[in-house]
């Protein structure tokens, strides 16, 4: 006989086996569990947007987008979405765009050009990151876009790089360096080391832009400047966040 039915009496109310409290517990531990991690990721984007909503800069058209836009001919719609793009490649991010093959050729920017600097943010606890002019690769160190100013030029260098949830920063870790760009505050300092010389760079505004507005990468020839450019909100390519910094004098 597998199974028997016994039953309940006053002096033993539940005469089978009873189901263990912590064995009850378990899925009231896992939806909670799971509950916290949809918060932990939620919550960097919502407050992000309750935090730091304003209106799009809509001056132009276009800008960095790890996204690859297919053009349509004569055709003043939307863009449509092509996928399969290694998104980690500085290449990806302007697909079709003549600087892209200045990538491929190493030939970036002058034969007398270093292939790196570097630069340190203290406020946001970045020292010494490597910034390159000639490879491509987001993985391994923050990317100038080709053809833009180097430091200390007249111009402004644009440096792009990768951002995720606030909570997985790594100064350390290229994939992860500019998630707290996000908090940098006007008046900080941003220091670049190039071909032997110091570059101290004030930050003088931040904005957003869409994923289209291209002209945030112009060379303006009238000031020295310096670019910094990432993904917001956190975690997502929705919209650029760009901080703006000005040369100071030494």
């Amino acid at each position: 006989m597998l199974y028997s039915y016994r039953k309940a009496t006053q002096g033993n109310p539940h005469p089978g086996r009873r189901i263990p409290l912590y064995l009850k517990t378990i899925p009231t531990l896992v939806s909670a569990l799971g509950l916290a991690i949809l918060g932990g990721v939620a919550y960097p984007v919502v407050s992000y947007q309750l935090n730091n909503f304003r209106l799009f800069n809509l001056a132009d058209s276009g800008l960095l987008s790890p996204v690859y836009y297919q053009s349509q001919a004569q055709d003043e719609g939307e863009p449509i979405v092509v996928s399969g793009l290694d998104f980690t490649k500085a290449s990806s991010w302007f697909p079709g765009t003549p600087q892209n093959n200045l990538f491929a050729s190493k030939k970036t920017f002058g034969e007398n050009v270093p292939d790196f600097y570097t630069l340190s943010i203290p406020s946001l606890g970045i020292f010494d990151a490597t910034v390159a002019l000639r490879d491509e690769d987001l993985t391994q160190h923050l990317v100038q876009y080709p053809q833009t100013a180097l430091p200390g030029q007249i111009g402004s260098p644009v440096i792009f790089g990768h951002s995720t949830l606030p909570q997985f920063f790594d100064p350390k870790k290229y994939t992860t360096i500019f998630s707290t760009l996000p908090k940098i505050k006007v008046g900080s300092d941003i220091f670049v080391t190039y071909d032997g010389a110091e570059y101290t760079y004030r930050i003088s505004k931040t904005f957003e832009v869409k994923p289209k507005e291209l002209w945030v990468l112009r060379q303006e020839y009238s000031d020295k400047t310096l670019k910094l450019i990432t993904c917001v909100p956190p975690g997502t390519t929705l919209r650029r966040l760009v901080v703006e910094a000005n040369l100071i004098p030494n």
